[in-house]
């Protein structure tokens, strides 16, 4: 699959039409459309479109760059990984406790 294909592939999964798509990337509608309409050019995306595209951040994760450029893998990646590391959640928690307990004494 191309990725003129993966990204008409996005946009049916995100819900989006072609101009909201290129409305939530900042993006014009003649540039989305020529990227993932038949009846456009099919060009590539440009790497401003491409970093816009890697930027989409949704519950189920953020656009996969490996999916994107190489149609590798899920279309979202799983939500970060060190998030669900114990021990980061840990020393996260003990830092916001400790600020907390300066922020309380100043008080």
């Amino acid at each position: 699959m191309s990725i003129n294909k993966r990204i008409a592939e996005l946009i049916v999964q995100l819900g989006d039409t072609e101009n909201s798509f290129s409305k939530r990337l900042g993006a014009s509608s003649s540039a989305i459309f020529n990227i993932v309409n038949p009846k456009g050019r099919m060009s590539y995306p440009s790497g401003i479109v491409l970093e816009k595209i890697l930027l989409i951040n949704e519950p189920a994760g953020r656009v996969s760059a490996e999916w994107l450029m190489r149609g590798e893998g899920q279309i979202f990646s799983d939500a970060d990984e060190k998030f669900k590391d114990p021990s980061f959640l840990r020393n996260t928690i003990t830092s916001l406790e400790d600020r907390l307990k300066k922020l309380e004494s100043k008080l």
